[in-house]
C-alpha cells in the first residue's frame, strides 16, 4: 500500500514512511490507522491549540478502489471543541485522489510561520504561499487553487474564513458538497497556518486480486441497486429521514423542547423541497446512490441562491430545531455555513440553543443586540455572519458552548447547561428517547454529540421482528424500540460496523446502517480479502473494528472521561409529547442496567475501562507502541 508523510509546517520538512503490514492487518486504513496515530502522537492533556497537535488525514483500505462507494477519508485531531477525541469524514474526490497522488495518511505537526498551503502531487509535496487567499470565501478558496496549479481536476481539501479565524467548530470541505464537519478539524488547521491541502496524482492503487474485487464489486452493485432503502436514498438523499422523523416524533423541535414542530406542516417536507428547489443530483467517487442534491431558489428575495445540499441535519436542525419550515431560510443557513467552512450541525445547535435562551428570558437584547426570535431568518442568517466573523453576541459562540456559556452566566453557568443537550461536549445530532439501542450508542459514541455516525441501529426503527435481526447480527433484537431489554449488543454490533466502513473508506449509505439488505461482514470481508491477499473473515473483520472502538475508548479514558461521560442530556428523561411514542424517554434507572450490560458485552469494567484480557486479546495491551 501506499506510505505515509510525516510533514512539519514549522521546519517544512517531509518524511515518507512505510506503514507496516501489522499496522494493516490490525487497523486497515482510514479511521482506524488514524486513531492508532492519534493515540500515539497526542500526549495527555495536549492543548488542541498547540502546534504538537497532529493533525491526520487518513484514506480507508478501499478508498480509491472499484469497490461500491469508495470515496471517503478521515481527518483526527484533538479536538478543539470538545477537548476531547477529534474525528471527522468526509467522500466527495479528495480521498481517492490522495492515494492516486502517492499517499494514504498525513501526519502534519508543527505551524507555519505564514500561511501555505500543501500541493502533493504523484509522490512530490510543495510548500505554497497561501496569503493572497485571506479574503475567500470557502467555495472562492477552492476554484483559487485550482486556477493557480492550472488543473480543474485538482481536489483540495481547504478551511474558510471561521478556520482561519480559529472558530472552535470550523470545518474542512473539499467541494461546497463534501466536509469534514464535527469536532473542529478545520479549526485545527487554521491553528497551524495551513489553509488548504491540493492533490493530484496518475498513481496507481495496489490491489492483490483485481479480478476478485470486481466481482465481487459487480455483486454488490446488485445487491445494492436492488433493495429499498437505495431506492428511497437515491431519491430523496439524507432529507427522506424529515419525513420518518416526523411520522415517528422524532423532530428536534425549538431545541429538543418537543419532538415535532407544530407549525411549518407539509411544506417542511422533501417532496417540497425535490419538487421546489433541486435541479440536480451529486455522487462521490464510485458511489451508484448520488444522495446530494443541487438547489436553486426559483423566485422570491433570495432567487437565484445556488448550492449543494441541504443533508437532513442541516434541514432538521436549521429548520425543526430552530423553529421553522421555511425551506429557503434553511438553504440560505446551509449555504452561509459552507461558504464561511462552519460545521453545519454545530451552527444550528447553537443559534437553537441562543433562542430558546432569549425565549426563557435568559438573555436579552441588551446582551444579544437583537430580537433572537424562533424561526426568524434574519436572525439566523445574521447570527451566523457574527460567529464565522467572531463579531458581535454570535462572536461570543465562536469559542464553543463551553466558554460561551461561562461568559453568558458566569457563577451560574454549570445550572444552565441543561438548556444545550450535548454529549462529552460536542451538541447531540439525534433525539434517541423512543430508541434504546441508538440511545446508548449515542450516550458512548467516541466523539460525543451522541454521534449518529458512530453507532446508531437504525433497524431499531424498523419493526423488524427478532427472528430477522438474528439472521442479521447473530442474536435477536426485541422489535419494540422502547425496550431495553437485548439492546447493548445490537448498539455495539453497528458501532464495529462503522469503524469498520470508516478503516475501509465505505460510505455509510450502502451498509446496514441504512437498510438491512445493504452491504454487511461478510460482503466487506470479501472486498478486503481482494484488496490484500490476506483471507479476511466477517469475524476477523468485526475485530477489528472492535478494536479502533477500544482504542478511542483509551484515548478518552486518558483525557479523564469515564462512565459519567456516557449519559444522555437531561431533556432526555423528559418524555416525547407527540406521535405514536407519546410518553417515551430515557428511564434513569433503566439505562444505566443498559450501560452496565453494554459494558460487559464490550469486555470492559464497571467504569468503562477495558480490562486487562481485553486489551491483550485485541493486541492493544502494550499501546501506545510507536510502531511508525
Amino acid at each position: 500500500m501506499n506510505p505515509i508523510a510525516f510533514i512539519n509546517l514549522s521546519t517544512q520538512k517531509v518524511v515518507v514512511k512505510p506503514i507496516s503490514e501489522k499496522l494493516r492487518l490490525l487497523y486497515l486504513g482510514g479511521r482506524g490507522i488514524n486513531m492508532y496515530l492519534l493515540y500515539n502522537y497526542v500526549r495527555e492533556g495536549l492543548d488542541p491549540f498547540s502546534p504538537d497537535n497532529p493533525l491526520i488525514f487518513g484514506a480507508g483500505l478501499l478508498t480509491g478502489t472499484h469497490g461500491m462507494a469508495t470515496a471517503r477519508f478521515n481527518i483526527s485531531a484533538k479536538s478543539p471543541e470538545s477537548g476531547n477525541l477529534g474525528d471527522s469524514n468526509s467522500g466527495g474526490f479528495f480521498g481517492p485522489e490522495l492515494r492516486f497522488a502517492g499517499y494514504d495518511h498525513l501526519l502534519i505537526q508543527g505551524r507555519s510561520p505564514s500561511p501555505v498551503y500543501l500541493w502533493i502531487h504523484d509522490g512530490e509535496i510543495e510548500f505554497r504561499d497561501a496569503s493572497h487567499l485571506k479574503e475567500y470565501n470557502l467555495p472562492q478558496t477552492l476554484d483559487a487553487i485550482r486556477a493557480e496549479l492550472g488543473d480543474p481536476d485538482i481536489q483540495v481539501a481547504a478551511i474558510g474564513p471561521a478556520g482561519r479565524k480559529l472558530v472552535a467548530f470550523a470545518n474542512v470541505m473539499c467541494t461546497i458538497g463534501n466536509a469534514a464537519g464535527r469536532t473542529g478539524m478545520g479549526t485545527v488547521m487554521g491553528s497551524k497556518n495551513l489553509w488548504a491541502i491540493a492533490v493530484r496524482g496518475k498513481q496507481s492503487i495496489p490491489i492483490n486480486n483485481p479480478e476478485r474485487l470486481m466481482k465481487a464489486a459487480e455483486k454488490q452493485y446488485r445487491q445494492i441497486t436492488q433493495t429499498k432503502g437505495y431506492k428511497a436514498t437515491a431519491l430523496y438523499g439524507t432529507l427522506m429521514r424529515l419525513a420518518i422523523s416526523r411520522t415517528q416524533g422524532q423532530e428536534p423541535a425549538l431545541n429538543y423542547q418537543y419532538n415535532m414542530l407544530e407549525s411549518g406542516g407539509e411544506e417542511f417536507d422533501p417532496e417540497v423541497f425535490i419538487q421546489k428547489y433541486e435541479y440536480g443530483k451529486m455522487s462521490c467517487f464510485n458511489c451508484p446512490v448520488h444522495t446530494k442534491h443541487l438547489h436553486r431558489v426559483p423566485s422570491g428575495e433570495h432567487k437565484g441562491l445556488t448550492g449543494s445540499g441541504p443533508e437532513y441535519g442541516g434541514a432538521g436542525y436549521f429548520g425543526s430545531s430552530c423553529g421553522t419550515g421555511d425551506w429557503v431560510t434553511i438553504i440560505e443557513c446551509w449555504d452561509l455555513s459552507n461558504q464561511y467552512g462552519l460545521d453545519i450541525l454545530t451552527t444550528a445547535g447553537y443559534i437553537a440553543w441562543v433562542m430558546e435562551l432569549y425565549q426563557r428570558e435568559l438573555i436579552d437584547e441588551s446582551i444579544t443586540g437583537m430580537p433572537i426570535r424562533w424561526g426568524d431568518h434574519d436572525t439566523m442568517t445574521t447570527l451566523i455572519h457574527q460567529m464565522a466573523r467572531r463579531e458581535g453576541f454570535g462572536g461570543i459562540l465562536s469559542d464553543g458552548w463551553q466558554k460561551a456559556n461561562l461568559k453568558l452566566f458566569g457563577e451560574k453557568a454549570k445550572e444552565y447547561e441543561r438548556y444545550i443537550p450535548t454529549i462529552k461536549g460536542m451538541t447531540v445530532d439525534q433525539d434517541t428517547r423512543g430508541t434504546k439501542a441508538m440511545a446508548v450508542g449515542a450516550a458512548t459514541a467516541s466523539r460525543g454529540g451522541g454521534c449518529h455516525l458512530r453507532s446508531r441501529f437504525t433497524m431499531e426503527e424498523m419493526d423488524l421482528p427478532p427472528e430477522a435481526t438474528k439472521k442479521i447480527i447473530g442474536r435477536p433484537v426485541p422489535s419494540d424500540p422502547d425496550s431495553y431489554e437485548g439492546k447493548a449488543y445490537p448498539a455495539i454490533w453497528m458501532e464495529r460496523l462503522c469503524a469498520v466502513g470508516d478503516a475501509l473508506g465505505i460510505c455509510r449509505f450502502v451498509t446496514k446502517w441504512l437498510s438491512p439488505g445493504l452491504l454487511g461482514f461478510n460482503e466487506l470481508a470479501e472486498a478486503v480479502s481482494a484488496v490484500t491477499g490476506y483471507e479476511f473473515t466477517p469475524e476477523r473483520l468485526m475485530e477489528a473494528g472492535e478494536r479502533i472502538s477500544n482504542l478511542e475508548r483509551l484515548f478518552l479514558i486518558r483525557e479523564g472521561l469515564d462512565r459519567k461521560d456516557d449519559r444522555v442530556p437531561e431533556r432526555f428523561y423528559e418524555p416525547w409529547q407527540y406521535g405514536y411514542q407519546k410518553g417515551s424517554c430515557i428511564d434513569k434507572e433503566k439505562f444505566e442496567t443498559l450501560l452496565d450490560e453494554y459494558y460487559k458485552e464490550q469486555g470492559w469494567d464497571a467504569e468503562g475501562i477495558p480490562t486487562r484480557e481485553t486489551l491483550e486479546r485485541l493486541e492493544l495491551g502494550e499501546e501506545p507502541s510507536h510502531l511508525i
